[in-house]
């Protein structure tokens, strides 16, 4: 499995798009830092400004997505799994292998720019008083944000698994992604919440409930298994569904 991992990880170092996907991340770290100032209110320092460009994160997530189920899609197209069938490798090995390196890959892109641009603006804001605190609650943001962007990716390898073709994949998990961001926008004020309360347990709002600076325990909680149980099931069927197919 260390094999195929390497040999996933060194596919996409190279890849054009990937480095392009990086740059962009990074220049969007760098630049657009700064325009986050006029919405900073409790923290005015790099600490709000990593809140505030992680809770604006949802196109770069859609974007990022479509890129990173993209070479999931050209994995089946160029028929490189059933190479890596065809070489010896077991089946759960080699989904393993794609998932942990994608997601991996997805995350990265997801936190570049605001930890760039949060390391940025620490030279002109600081990172604020307590910085004990402060970098608990980074970790703490970091962690739930693999968790919860992993569980939202975890979809669209679900479709990828599901139709094995790049242009269907990206698709319907665009479609999908988008649709999810329009409740996230519009469930609280239209008071969605109320009507379909399983609407709030979506991890891409999820992401945005655990920039919260102070959590109580239950808030936590339901934050860890709104992104534990989107994660495994998705995880699940995707390998399930790849598991019985027909690898052509």
């Amino acid at each position: 499995m260390n094999n195929l991992m390497q040999m996933e990880w060194y596919r996409i170092k190279y890849n054009k798009f990937f480095v392009g996907c990086a740059l962009l991340s990074i220049i969007y770290g760098l630049f657009a830092s700064k325009s986050y100032i006029a919405d900073l209110t409790t923290h005015k320092d790099a600490i709000g400004i990593f809140y505030a460009m992680v809770y604006d994160s949802t196109v770069w997530l859609v974007l990022f997505s479509a890129f990173v189920v993209l070479l999931i899609g050209h994995d089946f197209t160029n028929r490189t799994i059933h190479l890596e069938v065809v070489a010896g490798h077991s089946r759960i090995k080699i989904f393993f292998s794609k998932c942990l390196i994608y997601l991996a890959v997805f995350n990265l892109l997801m936190l570049l720019g605001p930890v760039v641009g949060s390391i940025r603006m620490s030279f002109q804001l600081g990172w604020g008083d307590s910085w004990n605190h402060d970098a608990l609650y980074i970790l703490r943001v970091i962690l739930f944000s693999l968790l919860l962007n992993s569980a939202v990716f975890s979809v669209c390898i679900f479709f990828a698994f599901i139709f094995k073709d790049s242009a269907k994949t990206v698709s319907v998990s665009m479609i999908v992604l988008f649709i999810s961001a329009m409740c996230i926008a519009y469930a609280g004020p239209m008071g969605w919440y109320d009507v379909v309360p399983w609407l709030r347990f979506l991890p891409m709002n999820q992401i945005r409930a655990s920039l919260a600076y102070s959590l109580s325990l239950v808030q936590a909680t339901e934050i860890a298994l709104s992104g534990i149980v989107y994660l495994l099931l998705f995880i699940a069927l995707s390998f399930q569904r790849f598991n019985t197919c027909e690898l052509k």
